[in-house]
């Protein structure tokens, strides 16, 4: 069974984003491709696919960022902080992307683009990690073509 399924599509290539912050923090964004399903609805694009992908970031903070955080308690595993959220000023960002190759009767390039749009940190909790709480909220962007 896994074999079949990875025989479905593979992966061609794929670009890490990134936000900076007015803050100083660094944030660097992943998208992956996990499962693609065609669709048997008519579409007039063709063909249509329901593309599964997972994305994730992992945050830099600058030290003053680290430092506003040191004496803030921490927030319990899994759960967010319902307040102390605020606007950070994105000041610079870039899209991360995945393409992978999918065989069906044809060939196509199927394009998961991750654009963020947005940023929020938190000020009065810090991670089991020490670090700032950030959420960024993205678009997710997803495209094919058919390879001639």
């Amino acid at each position: 069974m896994i074999s079949t399924f990875s025989d479905k599509f593979t992966l061609k290539n794929f670009k890490l984003g990134y936000v900076r912050l007015s803050d100083g923090t660094n944030i660097i964004l992943r998208v992956a491709v996990i499962d693609i399903k065609p669709l048997q609805t008519p579409s007039p694009f063709g063909v249509e696919f329901n593309v599964i992908t997972v994305s994730g970031v992992s945050v830099h903070p600058s030290e003053s960022v680290l430092n506003e955080v040191r004496d803030k308690p921490t927030v319990e595993p899994n759960k967010t902080p319902s307040d102390g959220w605020t606007l950070v000023n994105v000041t610079e960002k870039q899209s991360a992307y995945e393409e992978v190759e999918y065989l069906l009767n044809e060939k196509y390039i199927i394009r998961a683009e991750v654009e963020p749009l947005m940023v929020v940190k938190n000020t009065k909790y810090k991670s089991m990690q020490e670090q700032p709480i950030y959420i960024v909220r993205s678009a997710k962007k997803i495209s094919w073509k058919k390879v001639e």
